[in-house]
């Protein structure tokens, strides 16, 4: 028998013959990215087929050409000498498709989402890739000196701030006319926020009555009051939210009640309480135990996506906890560093890799994750690492400058001002 020895000829695309033993499927959302693809780059790579006309190679490039209309066009195609044996014929069809080679993760993550899902990846195969290969790193980004200077805001009430694929607009996260402008068409696949906890602070003096930062907040509101506060945020989110939702809210134990009462009431189901624990505590006098954690309230609507994927988050920073233990991602008990106690400004500052065990788990590379309450900007830090996306509202003109800041330091890209005259 013959050596086997390829060249190009030219054929029409409706003569080429699907192979009916061909393993390879492919989902409707990659067939679409394929199309995308062709759309933008045409045929690229030239499919093998089999003297006869049978394909070998390229099934799916030559199913979009036809798609697109374009059965008549002559194509070059690589050719054998002779007809392959039915032996050859499935020898190739498998390892043409299974002898691509590894990726190289470190440099297939610096890679932009729409462009990998443009060429067939799947979020669900992004997801698997990236969350086993980055991880959230904190920043050297000292919140308490960034804030002291900051002398005048750059930004006032309405304007939205673009922040590379995440936006941010200052005004009330309770109104839903602010939360429609800043979302336009998208939807939130996740709510996560961090509101103020109702335990009659005066913000506008800085926890600890360091520094004034000009703040507008309120936080010595009835239950009545607060718990209509909440509502209001919750309506205002879920209005630009998917129908299959994760909800966190994070509070203290002493408004937990509030919260999954407001779960229950808007169709939110309860799921777990889950908890953030300090390195320390705050003593508390005339209480007989003193407070080591925060809660975050979690609850879902519908079937959200969740993660199937089971091993430790290699940030767990208690040593007590190891990270040779798979099942820490499913109890609802979360470690991280707490920021020293001096460097709090926001009412709620929390470390950015707290948040990296609820992005992993509930959301897909690309989803986007509403912050109701963005604070000094660590939810959208730590989405920007994981390759999520986030949408925040923030009410103080000076945290969003803090913001704007964070993320310039980290990323290097400058942030676009929208501002509300221009927008509206």
């Amino acid at each position: 028998m013959k050596n086997l020895i390829w060249h190009t000829e030219t054929r029409t695309v409706s003569e080429l013959v699907p192979n009916s033993k061909n393993p390879r499927k492919i989902s409707p959302s990659q067939l679409e990215a394929l199309k995308r693809s062709f759309e933008k780059y045409n045929l690229v790579e030239i499919p093998a087929i089999d003297i006869d006309g049978t394909i070998l190679a390229g099934h799916q490039r030559i199913k979009i050409l036809k798609i697109l209309g374009r059965g008549d066009e002559a194509i070059d195609v690589r050719v054998p000498n002779r007809k392959l044996t039915d032996e050859e014929s499935k020898g190739y069809l498998i390892g043409s498709n299974a002898l691509g080679g590894d990726w190289d993760f470190e440099l297939l993550k610096e890679f932009d989402l729409e462009l990998l899902t443009d060429v067939g990846f799947s979020e669900v195969d992004l997801s698997n890739i990236w969350d086993d290969n980055i991880s959230i790193k904190e920043e050297s980004f000292d919140v308490e000196k960034e804030l002291k200077n900051i002398k005048e805001s750059s930004i006032k009430t309405g304007d939205i701030i673009v922040l590379g694929k995440h936006k941010v607009i200052c005004g009330d996260s309770t109104d839903p006319q602010v939360i429609k402008r800043l979302f336009e068409d998208k939807k939130a696949s996740m709510i996560y926020s961090d509101p103020i906890y109702n335990i009659n602070l005066d913000y506008d003096k800085g926890l600890g009555g360091k520094q004034s930062y000009g703040g507008t907040v309120t936080d010595n509101k009835t239950d009545e009051e607060y718990k209509e506060f909440l509502r209001r945020s919750m309506t205002a989110a879920l209005s630009v939210s998917k129908k299959d939702i994760h909800v966190f809210y994070w509070n203290t134990e002493q408004h937990i009640w509030i919260i999954q009462t407001l779960y229950r009431e808007l169709g939110i189901d309860n799921k777990r309480v889950c908890l953030w624990v300090k390195n320390g505590h705050n003593p508390t006098p005339l209480v007989a135990f003193n407070k080591c954690y925060e809660p975050c309230i979690y609850g879902a609507k519908g079937s959200p996506y969740l993660s199937k994927k089971e091993q430790s988050l290699t940030e767990i920073m208690n040593k007590e906890i190891t990270t040779g233990n798979d099942s820490i991602d499913e109890i609802n008990l979360w470690t991280a560093k707490r920021v020293n106690s001096k460097d709090y400004q926001h009412a709620t500052t929390k470390p950015v890799e707290l948040h990296e065990k609820a992005i992993r788990r509930c959301t897909l590379p690309g989803d986007i994750i509403l912050d109701s309450f963005l604070g000094s900007g660590s939810t959208l830090i730590a989405a920007e690492q994981l390759k999520r996306v986030v949408y925040g509202v923030e009410m103080e003109p000076v945290f969003c400058d803090l913001i704007i800041n964070r993320y310039e330091k980290l990323t290097g890209t400058k942030a676009q001002i929208i501002s509300y005259e221009k927008a509206s």
